[in-house]
């Protein structure tokens, strides 16, 4: 199974929270690097929101709502905050050109922010 993820769409909004084949995960975007991530969002027993927060030293951020910890949105690791040092389990991800995409994944799903 795949999921695309258009750049109009992470590259808007930099943090997207989803659910993809039974799974929880957040796709994240750098806007600097134009590089993304994909991660699962299930940390021990708990499923975690994350949002957009300001970046520090040149770093792209995100924050979880649930306990307020910020995390480094291309490596998913714990920068600060009640969950500093944990890391969130990396999914496989990469950017294509929709046509390399769909002739590879032609039964993928594509994100659209009304599904998302």
């Amino acid at each position: 199974m795949a999921k695309a993820y258009p750049f109009s769409a992470i590259a808007e909004r930099s943090v997207i929270n989803d659910h993809f084949a039974g799974s929880e995960v957040v796709v994240t975007f750098e806007p600097l690097s134009e590089s993304g991530a994909a991660f699962q969002r299930r940390l021990e027993d708990r499923t975690l929101t994350f949002e957009p927060s300001a970046p520090r030293d040149g770093v792209a951020l995100m924050r979880d709502v649930e306990t307020g910890s910020l995390w480094q949105v291309l490596t998913g690791q714990a920068v600060e905050g009640p969950l500093f040092g944990e890391r969130l389990e990396r999914l496989p991800s990469h950017y294509s050109f929709w046509f390399a995409w769909s002739d590879f994944h032609p039964r993928s799903e594509l994100y659209t922010s009304a599904a998302g």
